[in-house]
């Protein structure tokens, strides 16, 4: 059954667009029972700063909301102005632990298909803000069960925050896919007093530089920083492309050997084929998708 949320009218218009004078509102009719599953599909690019709602005089009622994003930027789930982290990591799903419904603001990442999950109660009040973090791409010489059976994610954040010098909870690892063994990788920090483009350019400096150590050979590198403030889409830079560096600033040095690069030498052709993708458009429409039940509690979105 699909179901689609109009915003609540606007009391004046300029043209085609809206006045804005309030913020957008899209009540709706669910049914919440143990284990209820929502997807929230948007005709265009999800908002980065949302509010649900469910309102319902049953407070057993509950349910997972799942938002697909057409990119990966940064996100958080907030609750009484506080942060909610994620779920722990699970080595077995090769992904955050799933969503076990315990309580309000419970929430994962699914990396490469790009969807937050959350879970919301009666008369609990979420918010979906951006963070500010540096967002890398990594794809190393590297087969999925050397790379987990040589220390997984645990020993590649180490890794990393050893090459870097910062302590390893500012790492989080979003997903990990074969191809070789490619890792997107989030740097964030809620102590104001980190600065985030330092590290930004520290890193740059080590992967160009080849002192970033992995314990893999690395083939691509791509980086990007996403604001909590921002309103604009997050620039991708290429540290490193085929094994050879295509940082600005730094010259061509070919950091792995590949069959490609040596070929030509260091100064072989190598395309630029982005693998991280940022994109943002906006919208006022949302499509809820139910995924097992049907009908009747309400659920605000803001």
């Amino acid at each position: 059954m699909k179901n689609k949320l109009n915003s609540f009218m606007d009391h004046v218009w300029d043209g085609f667009y809206t006045g804005q004078l309030r913020k957008s509102r899209f009540p709706g009719l669910v049914y919440a029972p143990k284990g209820a599953v929502y997807d929230i599909t948007y005709t265009g690019t999800p908002a980065k700063k949302q509010k649900y709602m469910l309102k319902s005089q049953d407070k057993r009622l509950g349910l997972t909301v799942r938002i697909a994003y057409p990119s990966a930027e940064s996100r958080q789930i907030r609750k009484n102005g506080k942060r909610v982290d994620m779920n722990q990591w699970d080595e077995g799903e090769k992904m955050y632990g799933s969503i076990k419904q315990d309580f309000c603001g419970e929430n994962r990442y699914i990396g490469v298909k790009n969807i937050l999950e959350f879970y919301i109660t009666a008369d609990c009040i979420l918010e979906i803000h951006p963070r500010d973090a540096i967002q890398t791409m990594v794809r190393m010489e590297w087969t999925f069960k050397e790379f987990f059976s040589n220390g997984g994610t645990t020993l590649f954040i180490d890794r990393v925050a050893g090459s870097l010098g910062i302590h390893a909870s500012t790492i989080k690892v979003v997903s990990v896919y074969e191809g070789s063994v490619v890792l997107n990788y989030d740097i964030t920090s809620d102590d104001t007093s980190v600065d985030l483009n330092a590290i930004k350019t520290k890193q740059t400096q080590a992967f160009a530089t080849g002192n970033m150590n992995l314990g893999a050979p690395i083939l691509d590198v791509q980086v990007s920083t996403t604001s909590s403030t921002s309103t604009t889409s997050a620039k991708v830079d290429s540290i490193i492309s085929g094994g050879v560096v295509t940082a600005p600033g730094y010259d061509p040095l070919v950091i792995t050997k590949t069959a490609q690069n040596q070929n030509g030498g260091p100064n072989a052709f190598v395309p630029n084929i982005p693998i991280m993708k940022v994109n943002q458009t906006l919208t006022n429409t949302r499509t809820v998708t139910q995924n097992k039940y049907a009908d009747a509690p309400s659920i605000t979105i803001i």
